[in-house]
């Protein structure tokens, strides 16, 4: 698939609380290779112009682990938030125009079916972004999808923001997006600290281009499995299944 007119942000700088948070999350192997290493393989199917992979928390290692792939590194020297690391992204994007495609580096589940179809979406819709979006049963731990009367979304809720109500729903943020670039860091400037979490959250962004009425568009995925990322040991048991899976369809 020839698409030199995007690029790729992958997220990779916080570590995995629940995984104990003594080594970068995105580094524990499957297989024996790391999930960032899975996901790198998924994403360089779509060609991208250029893969930035941003650091942080043990960037050495990260960094050490992608030798001999062509990926940019960007560090975040101070963790504060999704929106501050795709920030941090600006100087190395400075010459390129056309789409973004920004994800977390802990969903190796992610395939490239998937990516496509957004892209596809985007461009079909002319969106300024586009939002994956997957219906769980368990949607504890994301971000809640709110879409108004006319079913088009409204905004993006985080769990720790949202009122019972809001907890209820089951569409999640899965966490994927597809920006034009441009308007992505036109209105990253323009995002406020989370008074909560004290981080700048990159759905705020999307909040702002509804609010300013961009262009917002989404695609629930029918394989929600693909979009949970690796939280917990026991999804680190499922995601060895199913690459185990893959290989026995080989």
């Amino acid at each position: 698939m020839q698409n030199n007119d995007i690029a790729v942000i992958i997220l990779a700088a916080g570590y995995g609380k629940r995984l104990g948070g003594k080594n970068q999350k995105t580094l524990v192997k499957i297989l024996g290779k790391p999930l960032l290493a899975h996901l790198i393989d998924t994403v360089k199917k779509c060609n991208p112009e250029r893969i930035v992979t941003v650091v942080g928390f043990q960037k050495e290692k990260v960094i050490k682990e992608l030798e001999g792939e062509n990926v940019v590194f960007v560090e975040q020297t101070q963790l504060l938030g999704t929106g501050h690391a795709v920030m941090t992204c600006r100087n190395v994007l400075f010459d390129f125009n056309g789409n973004v495609l920004v994800l977390c580096g802990d969903v190796p589940f992610l395939s490239f079916k998937t990516i496509k179809k957004l892209q596809e979406v985007h461009n079909e819709t002319n969106a300024d972004c586009t939002v994956l979006t997957a219906i769980v049963d368990n949607p504890c731990g994301y971000g809640r999808i709110k879409r108004n009367s006319h079913d088009k979304i409204e905004k993006i809720i985080e769990e720790i923001n949202a009122n019972p109500r809001e907890k209820e729903i089951k569409e999640i943020n899965a966490g994927v997006y597809v920006f034009n670039k441009e308007k992505l860091f036109e209105y990253l400037s323009h995002i406020h600290l989370d008074p909560i979490k004290k981080e700048y959250y990159l759905t705020d962004v999307i909040e702002l281009f509804i609010k300013t009425g961009k262009k917002v568009s989404t695609w629930i995925t029918p394989t929600p499995e693909e979009t949970i990322g690796i939280n917990t040991h026991q999804d680190l048991i499922k995601a060895e299944q199913y690459f185990l899976s893959l290989r026995r369809q080989k």
